[in-house]
């Protein structure tokens, strides 16, 4: 995998496809490698650059990323990859975690994003998500793990889940603002959220689309976390035509 290095270290990634750059980032114990399959449907427009976000598949494992600055360290390191690669403004969608890294990233970069795809973010972490978390860990089959370790590295892979989970542990204690500029954002952003998403609740996901201006929402009440993979020729169309939209 090539790398651009950050202020926090390296930042490995994945590249498909050809055409105008979209940025597809992963979330929360997931890397670029799983994300291939994602990628690919929309390789036939884009030039897409999946990156495994800090502390996951390939990419550093910065002092301090397991914190309450984990956010604002992984939004710092995908400013940095978009500066380092793009001369203009791409668009970026972002799953879950990916998608709260993209909105730390635009805070300080905006010239650098033009279109904010979301699925499944939260403005704070809250004891839903808490749960979560705990529920998603609890009920890992062995396949899934030795799946993972593979993406991350069988030493790491438990340090990884143990930290992501002890992070957002904190973060809801400490009431953390996971998203903080969003009156600031300008450009074209989508949410998609489903109604029985475990680790997002409604008004969290409400509080981003209300927070940034003209920000859109995709909302189906039977979907559970990221609509990405509930349907995915629909979710394609509609993120290829709100990007078409966004060059107007």
């Amino acid at each position: 995998m090539p790398s651009i290095t950050t202020r926090h270290g390296s930042i490995h990634y994945l590249e498909v496809g050809t055409g105008r750059p979209l940025v597809l980032l992963h979330g929360n114990t997931y890397s670029a490698n799983t994300q291939v399959r994602l990628a690919a449907r929309f390789s036939d427009e884009h030039r897409v650059i999946s990156p495994d976000l800090l502390g996951h598949g390939q990419s550093a494992r910065p002092t301090g990323l397991f914190s309450t600055r984990y956010f604002a360290m992984q939004g710092e390191a995908l400013a940095d990859l978009l500066t380092s690669m793009f001369s203009e403004a791409v668009p970026v969608f972002g799953m879950s975690a990916g998608g709260i890294s993209a909105l730390n990233a635009i805070c300080l970069v905006p010239e650098r994003i033009s279109a904010l795809i979301l699925d499944g973010v939260f403005r704070q972490v809250t004891t839903a998500t808490v749960d979560a978390h705990h529920h998603s860990t609890a009920n890992m089959t062995p396949a899934w793990h030795r799946y993972m370790a593979k993406q991350h590295g069988e030493a790491w892979w438990p340090i990884l889940n143990a930290s992501i989970e002890r992070t957002i542990e904190h973060l809801a204690v400490e009431r953390t603002v996971v998203a903080p500029c969003l009156a600031a954002i300008s450009v074209p952003t989508i949410v998609f959220h489903g109604g029985q998403d475990p680790f997002v609740p409604d008004e969290q996901a409400r509080m981003i689309v209300q927070g940034i201006r003209g920000a859109r929402l995709v909302y189906e009440a039977a979907a559970g976390h990221l609509l990405a993979w509930r349907n995915p020729a629909t979710f394609r169309e509609r993120v290829r035509r709100f990007v078409h939209e966004g060059r107007k």
